[in-house]
């Protein structure tokens, strides 16, 4: 299997960081979060810097050291925890790379409620009812090059890692990039300025 980039997108609470944990033990591969990446903010607390101003930074790192690593011969880097908005961007900074966008979602609204009320991951986001909005807005919209979409309501989480293995193991590269006809007002962002 020749995929340089994995990522692992949805809203809280359809078994991103779970799957990723699973895919980057079976392939051995790089496994990055965005939330690993560290708030400029926190570094330098007398330099000012809005959260979105921060999020592009930490975005731009994030890119930057997955293409490192795949420069350095990795496959299989698996990236996750993305802000839904920068999923219009991925096809653009990946470019010219075999890249393959997972989208986890849910039919039912109570079991996303349920898994972030009661998950311990280390995840500290609690705000249900924007990851059940963000849910739907991901279901409504048009698949992006290369997305693949998977139904994650289940609690069987070896289903659903075998689904992406077979996807990952069949996946031919989007001949096009073409992004044009998506509007960022269809992508949600959890920045809030």
């Amino acid at each position: 299997m020749n995929i340089d980039f994995i990522i692992l997108h949805g809203s809280p609470g359809n078994g991103k960081t779970t799957l990723a944990r699973k895919l980057h033990e079976h392939f051995e591969s790089p496994y990055f979060e965005f939330g690993w990446i560290p708030e400029y903010r926190t570094l330098a607390p007398l330099i000012k810097i809005s959260q979105r101003q921060e999020e592009q930074l930490s975005f731009e790192n994030l890119i930057t050291v997955a293409k490192n690593y795949n420069k350095h011969g990795f496959k299989n880097i698996i990236i996750t925890d993305l802000d839904d908005i920068r999923m219009i961007d991925i096809p653009n900074v990946f470019s010219g790379y075999n890249y393959v966008i997972i989208t986890l979602y849910g039919d039912s609204d109570e079991i996303i409620k349920h898994r972030i009320l009661t998950r311990d991951n280390g995840n500290d986001f609690r705000d249900w009812e924007q990851s059940v909005k963000t849910n739907g807005l991901i279901k409504r919209r048009k698949k992006l090059p290369n997305e693949y979409r998977i139904l994650n309501s289940r609690d069987d989480i070896d289903s659903t890692f075998k689904e992406i293995v077979a996807i990952l193991e069949n996946h031919i590269p989007s001949v096009s990039n073409d992004i044009s006809l998506f509007r960022r007002e269809v992508f949600f962002s959890y920045i809030c300025e």
